[in-house]
């Protein structure tokens, strides 16, 4: 891609996004709908202006995601997400658990083969966290107790989710390696339960160092560096990249009111996050929709997937009110990289169809279309109050 050709991509792509997103604020809905709706229009299958497949422009997007974590973590504190630990591990397992049985065997009922089946169960696993905490954050809710809830239980289901394919993937090969899992499972809870306990300690005493670098906006290049780092080391190891992003917001939190980071990051994220949201939007051919089996299979996974998603959190949540539990459901709905890393997989190693594919691509999209609006729909009687601290019911 020729840099010319680049700008112009980053012109049309920032600029599509941004409008799109000013007429869904004036129609009332979250802006990244519109943003969606830009990646659909520019799309291969529509106006053909931008290749899905091109990966300058996905690597783009990538970054794009990896800084709105970053950002997100910033805002979290460590102590407040522990309150809500226990819940949020409960949320985790049974929104891994549940939608792992239903998509299995709704699929396999349908007559597809055991491991095409589980590689559609492993897609519908792990939550987008990154539209859900979007959403929130625009609404003044990434404060509220469920989104603590949310956000700890989404960390869980990507890494479970990312073991699950791991596991997955070696029985399309035929040739699972048992150390190789084990290995990617205690990296796993070596990586977050450090990072978690001692990184917050860690950089509270790098304070007096910082203040002696000489380079300007000293404290913001270490943090980039700090996000870029752990976001490449998490994809090492073989999770996400975005869970090591947040964990580097997460590790810096107490240092980011101090240098005004939430704020600079934020600048990042306006230019950068519109890539992610339009690139999504790019993987889908409305097409799809105007074949009546394609689309039947499209809406049943989709059902599927929010079924179980809000039956594992109201599980999780009992002891919770119904009005927090199906918060917090909803919260969990949308899927999105993951889900798409996983369907790519299995297109690569032939165990699933172009077809299934379209259907794990058309599951992502409309989970994240539908949950914006269900969101601001839950919460609409707590957006005059939403600064209590997360470990306090509202």
């Amino acid at each position: 891609m020729e840099a010319g050709n680049l700008l112009f991509y980053f012109f049309i792509i920032f600029t599509s996004a941004k409008i799109m997103g000013e007429i869904c604020v004036r129609l009332r809905m979250p802006p990244i709908i519109g943003e969606l709706m830009a990646g659909v229009l520019l799309g291969n299958y529509v106006l053909g202006i931008i290749d899905n497949s091109n990966h300058v422009l996905m690597s783009f997007a990538e970054i794009g995601v990896i800084f709105l974590m970053f950002h997100i973590g910033l805002e979290i504190r460590v102590k407040d997400l522990f309150a809500v630990g226990r819940t949020a591990v409960f949320v985790g397992l049974l929104g891994v658990l549940i939608p792992l049985i239903m998509g299995f065997l709704c699929m396999h009922f349908l007559g597809y083969q055991v491991v095409e089946s589980l590689f559609i169960a492993t897609a519908i696993l792990a939550t987008s966290v990154g539209i859900s905490a979007k959403v929130l954050q625009d609404l003044g809710l990434i404060k509220h107790k469920v989104a603590y809830i949310v956000l700890g239980a989404a960390v869980l289901d990507d890494i479970l989710a990312l073991i699950m394919l791991a596991l997955v993937k070696g029985l399309a090969k035929g040739e699972f390696q048992t150390v190789e899992f084990s290995l990617l499972v205690l990296e796993s809870i070596a990586f977050v339960g450090f990072l978690t306990w001692w990184g917050p300690k860690l950089a509270s005493r790098t304070r007096h160092w910082i203040e002696k670098l000489n380079i300007p906006e000293g404290p913001f290049v270490l943090s980039v560096i700090l996000c870029l780092g752990l976001a490449e080391l998490a994809d090492v190891i073989g999770l996400a990249a975005i869970i090591g992003s947040f964990m580097a917001g997460i590790v810096i939190d107490e240092l980011a009111g101090v240098y005004d980071l939430e704020n600079k990051v934020k600048y990042v994220n306006e230019f950068l996050l519109p890539f992610f949201f339009v690139m999504m939007g790019a993987h889908l051919d409305p097409r799809a929709f105007l074949e009546p089996r394609l689309l039947f299979l499209i809406l049943l996974v989709t059902v599927v997937a929010v079924v179980s998603k809000m039956a594992g959190s109201a599980l999780a949540c009992m002891k919770k009110s119904w009005k927090m539990r199906i918060q917090t459901g909803i919260c969990m709905v949308p899927r999105g990289e993951v889900g798409i890393i996983v369907g790519l997989v299995g297109l690569s190693l032939h165990t699933i169809t172009q077809e299934i594919y379209t259907v794990v691509l058309g599951m992502s999209l409309l989970t994240t279309l539908i949950t914006p609006p269900l969101i601001i729909w839950a919460f609409r009687t707590k957006r005059k109050n939403v600064s209590a601290p997360a470990g306090q019911s509202k």
